[in-house]
């Protein structure tokens, strides 16, 4: 079985079980956007509980913290993260899809539409610092 039809098999059991759902799929969706039904919200918090517990209650050296991810473009420069946490990104010129360069299949053919060989030159994005 392929991956792509294992991936579809489990989105639609995670539909029909009311797991996930597109978000504003009755609209046409957006993708890569999830609302969680009522059983994936009791998954979803019993996965973060399980993962505080162990991360942090159970341990004396680590405090929890609950911080705004909206932050001065300062904050990320002096974290590092806009000098470090960089991604590089090609486009396929056949389908217009947008992948990791450093997550592409070694046959060089889009995962998208398979065409081969068919990608811009490697650029750098920072998805942190986009301000």
């Amino acid at each position: 079985m392929a991956k792509s039809d294992l991936m579809d098999r489990v989105v639609n059991l995670a539909k029909r079980r009311g797991l996930v759902f597109p978000s504003s799929d009755i609209y046409g969706g957006f993708r890569s956007t999830w609302d969680y039904g009522p059983l994936g919200v009791l998954l979803k918090r019993n996965v973060k509980d399980a993962w505080w517990r162990t991360m942090v209650q159970l341990r004396d050296d680590v405090v929890g913290l609950d911080a705004a991810i909206l932050m001065a473009p300062r904050v990320w420069e002096a974290s590092g993260h806009l000098a470090t946490f960089t991604d590089p990104l090609v486009d396929c010129k056949q389908c217009n899809e947008r992948f990791r360069a450093d997550q592409l299949p070694d046959s060089g053919a889009c995962p998208n539409c398979g065409t081969k060989d068919s990608f811009t030159e490697a650029r750098n994005f920072n998805s942190v610092g986009v301000y």
